[in-house]
């Protein structure tokens, strides 16, 4: 007890603070000054190019073009040592003019809405909206920013609108009456960038229809030119149209000399391709003292040619007919504003109400921020979703992902699956992902899902197309996708090829052995870009892994041959594994000393070690590997692999790495380290250049790798380890080092990173199964005063639990969607639980529970809950 309380008052001193924060509701993060300099939030629809907010409010960053914005280039952590900074690649913004201040006049006042305009900005993040004010102690007016693109969790086909809403809040400051205008304007991008080998004009036009005015930016080209990557058009929408102005041309230095801007009566403007076209549209407002008036103006694009070279695109089956999802959904820019309109609570007010329901939380504000920023990943150029212009049913509409912008062919299964934020938050896209790509064009009939899907023979792997760990981890997101359903329908579809890529991996296992025993030998093709052999903890409880998931799906499919099969290799895996590869601390390899040119992490400390039984907790499986020797495994990882200051540590090491992801001074978790020797053994023999690079993996800092195991953690209880190294990772991404939207590994918004909704989805210990009608909620920490949002397949709002002497009450929100429940599973405290009374919107339903050692589960008749209906437990 004395050693646990050292190591507690230690810990409390190397956070330097933060433990309070670690478990402690705390204020929003704000930035400001320097601050603002990286800052680059993607608010854009996902799938349909890449926008970034800046932290003075001007969007940048422009890669909706279809031309490659950026060359990744460098071993891999190119933009985390010298990250982006704010680049206006064409002429966009918005301004205020203070015209006139009554019953007195002034000089009119101009100010940009950027730092350029405004001394005070600060900016708050919380995706999908960022929020940015903007003061002045010169200016009578201020201004509030909410800029976002409509964003509703489960509904996919909600959220992928090629546009960004700018909502501006103007307040009169003053004690006087105010004349405000605010204006935004848009340069003619269409064909502007490949005007060297096009004809054509630049058409801009005013167009006013009800209460809306809007400026479309166009192009009149010739047929064979509508083929080039930016032929296209945009549009700038605003929505309170009645008494406002529009002007299609004015001139190129608009951002300065808004003074000499005035209303016109022209509605369309023109000028040759490649020449500079700039439109206007604005809207005068008055402002009685410490009044405020809200202008919501919407910037859309349709630029729909994803197909050509210049994109930077995969060279993808049918690629020449390849386009850009969106344009098949909507007929140009201006579509795209006026569907948004027609329906803005549904798109707009429920984007709000989200953010609402996510902030409004128990857990630390910089823990909700950090596990939610990386779903943002969509709304980059990682991520695709494609027009095929033809019948075929696995490439219509199909979902594609490179690794990171620009780099990494996809979709990569031994990457992409450490995510957990598209799985849970758009489970019907990942579902798709599933029947399109992994069980459809990545699928070969023995069973084994290619891991770079239509690509799978680049690059250099065992032979088969085959990595190890993405295979596994296909199978168990194939599960994921099962339990986030409403009913069997897509297991029952997709079972026979799911249960062939299970007994695929049972052969893997029978290899060498003659039969499965529940670790695997001989050659492993993996995430860290090399054929491991031997015995590894990683791969095998990965494998271990997906036979639970195939038990659990060959149960609910009536196998129950398979079933047991499963079940008996598991059972022998989980000993197996423990007794030949637990060292007593920690899970380590053996290697295959007929293969020792081959690198592995033999008796080092690895991140992934137990990988298997985080995937397990994260979809509601029985256990992979035992807690005791898990939980061990775990500990070592916070002891050996977290470091407070990475350079320190990387001095040290004898295996030396090429790419950083963590710079001195900063800390970080190691992928693999070696505090019992092993490290030179474990680069194998070989000395190429590429050996060297993958060897070196084992000394980075990765987040995606990192999220995971922090997840696990907080999922066994060493919460407070778990939440340290996430702070950590949010620390290096603190906005005065780089952009905090931006968690580079290899290239820039890398997608492993997306697991980072895993360690929300572990905090509150949530589990669902929609097929079975089951949910439940298991917080991690302060379980006596606990709230936080649930996304299950159809439906989210909140969760809360409140804990007193006696008693617990429990309420589940629904705020949008349905939910369907048979069957709810809570924790609890009690000795021994005396009553369970449920109601449904304040009327009591009749249950059954069964309680266990801190576990409770309650039966209830079908039950759907809608948007607004409040479900109540109470256990006493």
């Amino acid at each position: 007890m004395i050693k646990r309380g050292l190591q507690l008052i230690l810990f409390f001193i190397i956070t330097n603070g933060i433990a309070q924060d670690l478990s402690e509701k705390v204020k929003p993060e704000t930035y400001s000054g320097d601050q603002l300099k990286y800052i680059g939030m993607p608010v854009g629809g996902i799938n349909t190019g890449q926008v970034y907010l800046g932290g003075d409010g001007q969007l940048w960053y422009w890669d909706i073009f279809n031309i490659q914005r950026i060359k990744p280039g460098g071993p891999g952590d190119k933009f985390y040592i010298n990250p982006m900074v704010q680049d206006n690649k064409f002429d966009q913004g918005f301004a205020i003019r203070v015209k006139k201040l009554l019953p007195s006049t002034i000089t009119p006042m101009v100010r940009p809405l950027n730092n350029n305009g405004f001394s005070d900005i600060t900016f708050k993040g919380e995706y999908p909206i960022g929020k940015v004010k903007y003061r002045d102690a010169n200016s009578p007016v201020s201004v509030a920013l909410n800029a976002y693109t409509p964003f509703v969790p489960t509904d996919h086909e909600s959220s992928d609108f090629p546009a960004v809403v700018m909502e501006y809040t103007l307040t009169n400051d003053s004690d006087s009456k105010l004349s405000v205008e605010l204006i935004g304007w848009l340069q003619n991008m269409s064909n502007f960038q490949t005007a060297n080998s096009t004809k054509g004009t630049h058409i801009n036009t005013i167009k006013k229809s009800g209460n809306v005015l809007q400026l479309i930016t166009s192009s009149g080209v010739t047929v064979e030119n509508k083929d080039l990557p930016d032929y296209g058009n945009m549009a700038l929408t605003l929505l309170e149209g009645n008494n406002a102005w529009g002007t299609p041309k004015t001139s190129n230095d608009i951002a300065y000399n808004l003074v000499e801007v005035n209303g016109s009566k022209n509605n369309i403007a023109k000028t040759a391709v490649g020449n500079k076209l700039i439109g206007v549209i604005g809207k005068e407002v008055e402002l009685k003292a410490g009044e405020r008036k809200t202008l919501t103006f919407i910037i859309s694009w349709y630029f729909p040619n994803v197909h050509r070279t210049e994109s930077g695109f995969h060279d993808l089956k049918n690629r020449g007919n390849l386009r850009q999802y969106y344009s098949k959904k909507f007929s140009s820019s201006s579509d795209v504003a006026n569907t948004i309109i027609a329906n803005q609570e549904k798109y707009l007010t429920t984007t709000k109400l989200w953010n609402k329901t996510w902030y409004d939380a128990s857990l630390p504000k910089w823990f909700l921020d950090r596990t939610f920023i990386n779903t943002s990943t969509l709304a980059t150029t990682s991520c695709y979703r494609l027009d095929d212009l033809t019948d075929d049913p696995d490439n219509e509409d199909r979902f594609y992902t490179m690794e990171g912008v620009y780099l990494g062919h996809g979709t990569c299964t031994h990457v992409f699956h450490y995510e957990q934020a598209l799985g849970r938050v758009f489970p019907g896209l990942a579902r798709q992902l599933r029947t399109q790509i992994d069980y459809g064009l990545s699928y070969k009939e023995n069973g084994i899902i290619e891991y770079r899907g239509e690509l799978s023979d680049i690059g250099s792997h065992d032979g088969r197309g085959y990595a190890v760990d993405g295979h596994a981890g296909t199978i168990l997101r194939a599960y994921r996708e099962h339990t986030t359903s409403s009913n069997s329908d897509y297991l029952k579809a997709y079972w026979p090829k799911i249960k062939k890529s299970i007994e695929y991996m049972i052969a893997h296992d029978a290899e060498k052995t003659g039969k499965p025993d529940g670790i695997l030998e001989g050659v492993q093709y993996n995430t860290l870009d090399k054929m491991w052999y031997g015995k590894n903890a990683w791969h095998s409880s990965m494998y271990n892994a997906a036979l639970r998931a195939g038990e659990a799906m060959a149960l609910e499919m009536r196998d129950k041959t398979f079933a047991k099969k499963c079940n008996r290799i598991a059972t022998l895996g989980q000993k197996n594994i423990t007794t030949q590869l637990f060292d007593g601390e920690y899970f380590i390899n053996i290697p295959d000393i007929e293969n020792k040119e081959n690198p592995n992490t033999n008796i080092g400390c690895h991140i992934d070690q137990v990988l298997g039984q985080s995937w397990a907790l994260q979809v509601g499986l029985p256990r992979i590997l035992p807690k005791k020797e898990t939980i061990s495994a775990l500990k070592s990882i916070y002891k050996y692999n977290y470091q407070e200051d990475v350079g320190k540590y990387l001095d040290t090491v004898t295996i030396k790495n090429v790419r950083f992801y963590a710079l001195p001074g900063e800390a970080g978790t190691i992928m693999c380290t070696f505090p019992k020797g092993g490290a030179l053994e474990s680069k194998g023999t070989k000395a190429a250049e590429w050996d060297n690079l993958v060897v070196g993996y084992f000394s980075e800092s990765m987040t995606g790798f990192t999220y995971q195991a922090a997840a696990h953690m907080i999922a066994e209880g060493l919460v407070d380890e778990g939440m340290t190294m996430i702070k950590a990772i949010h620390d290096r991404y603190n906005p005065k080092k780089r952009n905090p939207y931006n968690e580079v590994e290899y290239g820039n918004h890398y997608t492993r990173a997306m697991s980072s909704y895993g360690a929300f989805i572990a905090a509150s210990g949530f589990t669902y199964h929609g097929p079975k009608g089951e949910i439940g909620f298991d917080p991690k920490m302060a379980p006596e005063n606990f709230k936080s949002a649930f996304i299950t397949g159809e439906s989210w709002g909140a969760f809360s639990q409140k804990r007193s002497t006696g008693i617990q009450e429990n309420e589940l929100l629904v705020s949008y969607g349905t939910l369907s429940l048979s069957n709810i599973k809570l924790s609890h405290n009690m000795r021994i639980v005396k009553n369970v009374k449920v109601t449904l919107n304040g009327k009591t339903l009749k249950n059954k529970y069964k309680s266990g050692s801190n576990e409770l589960s309650i039966a209830l008749e079908k039950v759907t809950l809608k948007n607004g209906d409040t479900l109540g437990v109470i256990i006493e």
